[in-house]
């Protein structure tokens, strides 16, 4: 009776920690949750600002700009248009779809140019192939910008701004697309962010 009553008490603390181990990943989540919800407005008060960083997205079969380019690149030309930044900084490399001939950052080009912008006033990142690669490479092509706002749908500027602090880029500032997706992609989107910043918590130093 000893040997079983040991070994129940043994399956009960086993139980009891699973279960504080499981309510504080779900603590975690929910608390990664509010710093995406509450990241949706931006931190960019003061404009002009010198440069925007245009977040890359989805390209489509045949070099088509996907939605998500769509409304970054729109919220960028808006601004520039208004003279709030003055140059467009491009992001994004070649995505592995063997119909893609160009990278999001060409892709993006071709809807700025489009929509009125100078060319002499854009610059492109092409190398990236993630959010990390988008801070890191254009931290360094824009060094020469007093002030950098990120453009991005407003799912992303919480990442945007944690990643950019873990690679000591803290002046860096975020403002959302002015157009949103469907509440469906969002609340998508916003899950993957939150497994996002777990990610970057736990695996990039």
């Amino acid at each position: 009776m000893k040997i079983k009553s040991a070994a129940q008490r043994l399956i009960l603390v086993l139980v009891a920690l699973l279960g504080i181990t499981f309510q504080g990943c779900i603590l975690i989540m929910f608390f990664l949750l509010g710093i995406v919800v509450f990241s949706f407005d931006g931190t960019a008060e003061e404009f002009p600002a010198d440069c925007a960083v245009v977040f890359g997205a989805a390209v489509h079969r045949g070099d088509i700009a996907g939605p998500g380019i769509l409304r970054r690149v729109g919220t960028a030309v808006d601004l520039y248009k208004k003279g709030d930044v003055k140059r467009l900084f491009l992001t994004g490399g070649m995505g592995t779809s063997p119909y893609q001939t160009k990278s999001e950052a060409q892709v993006m080009r071709d809807v700025a140019l489009d929509l009125g912008v100078d060319d002499s006033d854009i610059v492109l990142e092409e190398k990236s192939q993630s959010t990390w690669e988008n801070i890191g490479f254009t931290k360094l092509l824009s060094r020469n910008c007093t002030s950098v706002i990120g453009v991005s749908d407003r799912y992303h500027l919480a990442r945007i701004r944690f990643i950019a602090r873990k690679q000591g880029w803290e002046s860096l500032q975020t403002f959302p697309a002015t157009v949103h997706p469907s509440f469906f992609f969002e609340a998508n989107s916003v899950l993957r962010e939150v497994l996002g910043l777990g990610y970057y918590t736990v695996f990039e130093s």
